[in-house]
Parts: C-alpha cells; structure tokens; sequence
C-alpha cells in the first residue's frame, strides 16, 4: 500500500502528478514555435535513471538575434500597454506556470 493519493486529487505542481512531456520543445518566437536556427537540441536526462525524457531546443546567437528582432518589434506596442493591462498579462502567465510547474 503507498501513501500517494489517487492520481484526480494531485494539483499540479504538487508530488506524484502524472508528468506529461513532449517528445521535444522548440523556441517560441515572435509568437511562433520553430526549430532552433543550428537544428540542434539538448537531450534532457532524468538524474533518476538516465533515460531520455525530452529534447530541449539548443539555441544560439542566431536564435537570440531573433527573438531580439521580435522583441524590438513590439516594444512599442507594450509600451503603450498601460500598467495594469502588463500586470494582468504578466499575472496570466505566472498563474499558468505555476498550474504546470513539476515542483
């Protein structure tokens, strides 16, 4: 008998939620998902047994200039954003790590 509770009681972030992963995760950029510019990914191991769990995009300089490039595209656009249409955006996005966070 183990102590875990069934599955369908586990929040997310919390020990013994089922992970679920992508074969491999790209870059998002400029509001799209691609490939990283040398084609190149990290193989993420678990400490735990050394198998594979994901590939992890390897990005580089070129991968950085274009994520900059689109960065710098729509700066003007969050500047303009006011300070509480940032703060619920940012808010949105910490809430949704937190739901999907392994820890």
């Amino acid at each position: 008998m183990t102590n875990n509770p069934p599955s369908a009681q586990i929040k997310p972030g919390e020990y013994g939620f089922p992970l679920k992963l992508k074969a491999r995760y790209d870059n998002f950029i400029g509001g799209e998902w691609g490939a990283p510019a040398d084609g190149e990914y990290y193989q993420n191991l678990t400490p735990v047994t050394g198998q594979l769990l994901c590939e992890v995009a390897s990005s580089g300089k070129r991968d950085i200039d274009l994520a900059l490039d689109a960065a710098h595209k729509v700066k003007d656009k969050w500047a303009h954003t006011s300070v509480q249409d940032r703060a619920a955006i940012l808010f949105k996005i910490a809430d949704r790590m937190e739901q999907t966070s392994s820890c």
